[in-house]
Order: C-alpha cells, then sequence, then structure tokens
C-alpha cells in the first residue's frame, strides 16, 4: 500500500469522536493502515501509546490490529520499536489498557520466544502488581497460539509464570488463572506432570474468603459485594478444563471434594459451572462420582427448591433461580443413568421426587431418556 497519509490522519482524527463506535473503527482503520506501510504509520501510533494518555487505549488498539495482522517475518524488524512502549506506563494504567497492551506483548513474544520470553520471566517478581499483571495476561495469550515451536522455551519457565497463581495480589492471581486455564486447554502437555504442584494453589481459589466480600448501601438496600468471585469462579472454570485434557493425573476424590464444596457456592454461577462438571463426571469418571452421589443430593435438592419469594423479590431473581434449577436437572438425569439400584439411597429417593414433580418431571424424563 501506498502512503495514505489523509486517511491515516482522518482515521487519527476520529479518535476524539463523541462516539464509541466511531472511535473503535478509527482505531481498526488506523492499525490496518499501518500494516500496508509499517515505516510510514506505524511511528505515528507508537508515539501516541508513549505521549497521548487520553488515547492510549485507542492507540493500543489500532497496534493491536498491526501486531495480529503483520507475518512474522513483519513483527520481527519492528518488535523492538513496541515492546518497551507496550510495557510503558503499565503500573498507572487502567486493567482495560494493560489488557489490550498484553495482548500484544504476547504476540510478539512468539514472533521472537527465545528474546522475549526471558523479558517477560524477569519481570514475574516485579514490586508492582500492575506491571506482574501485565506479564502473566501476555504469557496467556502465548499460549493461544497452536505451534509448539516454542513449547521447548516454554516448559522450562511456564511453573514461575503459573506461580502467580498465589500472588499477594487478587488481580494477578485472577489473570494467573485465566493463564492456567488457558494452558490446561491449549498446551495441557505442559503443565501435566506438575499438576501436583498446581492443584493446591488451585483448589485454594475454590474456597470463598470472607475477607473479599463487602457490604454497600444502595439507597435502603444493602448489598454483599465478594470480589473474590471472579477468581473463584475462573478457578472452577479451570478444573472443569482439567477433566477434558488432564483427567488421567487427576486424584478424582479430593477433586470430587471440591466440586462438592461449589455446588453449595453463593454464586449461582459457580453452581452452574460445578453441574456441569458432574454431567462431565457421568460421562468420564461414572464409577468415581457414583460413589458421592449422596453426597452431593442436599445441595442439588436446595439448587431446585428455587427462589424464596419475598416482597423485595424482582423477575431476575425468579428467571436465575429457573435457570439455576434447569442446570441442575440436566446435572441429576446424566448422574441418574449411572445410579446403581441400592447404591444411593438418598439420592434414588431425590431422583423419584424430581422425576414426579409436576413442574419439572416431564422435562427430566425427557433429559434422561435422551
Amino acid at each position: 500500500m501506498s502512503p495514505q497519509p489523509d486517511i491515516f490522519t482522518a482515521a487519527l482524527d476520529r479518535f476524539g469522536s463523541e462516539q464509541e463506535e466511531v472511535r473503535a473503527a478509527a482505531a481498526f482503520a488506523a492499525g490496518n493502515i499501518a500494516v500496508g506501510n509499517l515505516h510510514h504509520f506505524l511511528p505515528v501510533i507508537v508515539r501516541m501509546v508513549e505521549t497521548d494518555s487520553a488515547k492510549r487505549l485507542l492507540s493500543l488498539h489500532a497496534l493491536k490490529e498491526v501486531v495480529t495482522h503483520c507475518s512474522h517475518g513483519q513483527l520481527e524488524n519492528v518488535a523492538d520499536l513496541l515492546w518497551v512502549p507496550l510495557f510503558q506506563n503499565s503500573e498507572n494504567s487502567e486493567e482495560i489498557t494493560r489488557n489490550v497492551a498484553a495482548a500484544c506483548l504476547g504476540k510478539l513474544a512468539t514472533t521472537a520466544p527465545s528474546r522475549y520470553l526471558p523479558q517477560l520471566h524477569e519481570r514475574i517478581l516485579d514490586e508492582s502488581p500492575a506491571v506482574r499483571a501485565t506479564v502473566i495476561s501476555a504469557i496467556r495469550y502465548t499460549f493461544a497460539e497452536s505451534t509448539q515451536s516454542y513449547d521447548e522455551l516454554l516448559s522450562s519457565v511456564i511453573m514461575d509464570f503459573l506461580s502467580l497463581v498465589a500472588d499477594s495480589d487478587l488481580t494477578v492471581r485472577r489473570l494467573a488463572l485465566s493463564a492456567l486455564n488457558s494452558a490446561a486447554r491449549t498446551k495441557p502437555h505442559l503443565i501435566r506432570d506438575h499438576l501436583p504442584s498446581i492443584l493446591p494453589g488451585l483448589y485454594q481459589e475454590t474456597i470463598i474468603k470472607p475477607e473479599l466480600i463487602r457490604t454497600v448501601q444502595m439507597g435502603p438496600w444493602t448489598h454483599k459485594v465478594d470480589d473474590g468471585l471472579e477468581a473463584r469462579k475462573t478457578a472452577y472454570e479451570t478444573l472443569y478444563t482439567l477433566l477434558d485434557t488432564c483427567l488421567a493425573k487427576l486424584e478424582l476424590h479430593e477433586f470430587l471434594g471440591h466440586v462438592l464444596i461449589g455446588l453449595s457456592d453463593e454464586s449461582d454461577e459457580v453452581k452452574v459451572i460445578c453441574h456441569m462438571m458432574l454431567f462431565r463426571l457421568a460421562q468420564v469418571a461414572p464409577t468415581a462420582i457414583s460413589q458421592r452421589l449422596d453426597d452431593i443430593t442436599p445441595a442439588l435438592e436446595k439448587s431446585m427448591k428455587g427462589a424464596t419469594v419475598t416482597k423485595d423479590t424482582v423477575k431476575q431473581d425468579l428467571e436465575r433461580a429457573a435457570e439455576l434449577q434447569k442446570s441442575t436437572l440436566r446435572a441429576v438425569a446424566a448422574l441418574s443413568k449411572i445410579s446403581q439400584p441400592g447404591a444411593s439411597p438418598k439420592f434414588e429417593v431425590f431422583v423419584d421426587v424430581t422425576s414426579r414433580n409436576p413442574e419439572w418431571g416431564t422435562e427430566f424424563k425427557e433429559l434422561v431418556g435422551a
């Protein structure tokens, strides 16, 4: 593409638009124009990242377009130009800005892993939580690449990165859990043998932490906010992933203990993830889960009861409760197929009651017959 400075400048001018859609389109356009002539346009975007804090996020989105759509050969020639600005001011940036920068850093690291993975590695212990958050997010993006060309390099340092699951900062821990989930999904061969070291920290993050729960006033009502919920959900999502990719390396009795805890979590979202795990366990580990059916019955019974209607109940509460009931129903139907007569009396009674329930009985029987 020949230089078209007027079009490029027009795109940059739209970074100041009052409409979010226009700003996003402008960043997309500027980045893709730059791909056609890196020498001419890329330095302009980099300068904006370095000097214009008000437009840094948009400039980073433009830079992400460049990094995403350039060939490895093109990126190798400009990687050094981008690396330092992408880390610049990460300590003072909002998480959304850091995440875009991290996506770019992760992509760059895959173009020259022998050069850039060590540079990410040396920042693991940076005193700034924001820098550590940027580092672990960048590593997560390297896991997304299907190539195994740099797996040998990753294998020697992956546990150092994943050690951030035990970081003192909640945001870093959450992002490290997300990175672990990504590694378990796309590069399980790199973590299977390390699971005895990984799982204690992962299990620790499935536990509700009272110190992370705060009460906020919303008009005349008080509302509890669990700042640890996102990390806990990610921990359970990671356990679900491990069922698919690392089943043979899991000690299922301990694993099931944490699923059992999650079935009684205060968050319906966590409960639903655990219902999905029960459904999957019925398929891949029927013997192990069939031995715990009576243990999980009380939590499943509670989830099937639905919402308690009070004067403060709103439509959304009823809808959420109905979704939780449907999620529970799918899990119970799957488990009922592997239940042995007489082995789990509490569960058998629950299945019988559910099958005769006027509201759910028909749907339950359809699920069992599917």
